[in-house]
């Protein structure tokens, strides 16, 4: 095969290799049926090949896809830009809830799965959890009490192998929504038809009036479970009006008393779990529909103020 013939056979095969690993196995087929003499040529075509992947190789090797933190798979969540809140909201709302162009700069990790009453019992004392079971979610907890959890984490970060500069927490709102959105536009991340939610989450309508077992039911695009309902997930955020402007990795309104939580729970209905609701309690308040996902992420610096 001479040369132009195979640079013409890497131009094609560039156009369809999206997937890095079998770029790599199209080099390596190369290299195998080529003369071995001719091994810069074939370089030269591989850098060819992989040059606009150099970031996200760079990307995987500081960042693994995912970590296993006490069987808790956290999913790594890349960089990217999306729309945050809901649209058409009447002017009283559109402060809260109004649509703001949101671009995420950094790399985090969320949990698979909400934290399990299983893993807050090897790390904290008390249990304040309604429906008692290891395979359920944690709930009855305030904001305060998940930030300690993660704080706990922290101490033994090193056994974790949490990436450099990263630390246990929870996630911010928008973080959060990213994560649910899971690249979707819609007010579900699976579409617009409420019926379709109890395939996804345990609700008021399917729950039987408790929490479920956590992991039973199917995920979003990017793997996340039980993203709606089961319960509600506690964000760092403090609950407040959002600036119009566009938004680069935001934590908003840190000081502010009343805490966000995001996606609905067993005693909800569908609309409180939409993908843009947002709701707030106090700090302290404790009810058995509210738990929390774990992340891992950079400190914002706000979480240094007092």
């Amino acid at each position: 095969m001479g040369l132009f013939a195979i640079h013409s056979l890497i131009l094609a095969m560039k156009s369809i290799c999206g997937n890095l690993k079998t770029r790599f196995l199209f080099i390596i087929v190369l290299n195998l049926i080529h003369n071995p003499m001719k091994i810069v040529h074939l370089l030269g075509l591989f850098l060819f090949c992989t040059i606009g992947s150099w970031p996200t190789l760079i990307a995987e090797a500081k960042f693994p896809q995912s970590l296993d933190i006490e069987g808790l798979k956290m999913i790594r969540v890349n960089q990217g830009a999306f729309i945050m809140g809901a649209p058409d909201m009447p002017p009283p709302a559109e402060p809260f809830e109004g649509l703001r162009n949101v671009k995420m700069d950094k790399v985090f990790y969320l949990g698979e799965k909400e934290v399990s009453q299983a893993f807050w019992d090897r790390h904290m004392k008390l249990n304040p959890s309604r429906f008692q079971s290891p395979s359920l979610p944690v709930e009855g907890i305030t904001w305060q009490e998940a930030m300690n959890f993660c704080q706990k984490l922290n101490l033994q970060k090193e056994k974790f192998k949490v990436p450099e500069e990263m630390v246990f927490r929870l996630p911010s709102e928008a973080e959060w929504e990213y994560a649910a959105r899971a690249g979707s536009k819609t007010t579900f991340f699976f579409g617009e038809n409420s019926n379709l939610l109890t395939q996804f989450a345990w609700i008021s309508d399917n729950s039987e009036g408790s929490t479920k077992p956590i992991g039973l039911l199917l995920p979003n695009k990017w793997g996340f479970l039980d993203i709606y309902g089961n319960v509600r997930e506690w964000c760092l955020d403090g609950y407040g009006p959002r600036p119009s402007e566009k938004l680069i990795n935001p934590m908003l309104a840190w000081k502010n008393m009343d805490k966000v939580n995001r996606g609905g729970s067993w005693d909800s209905c569908d609309a409180c779990c939409k993908t843009a609701k947002r709701m707030n309690y106090g700090e302290n308040y404790q009810s058995s529909d509210i738990g929390f996902r774990l992340a891992i992420g950079y400190e914002f610096p706000e979480m240094n103020q007092k």
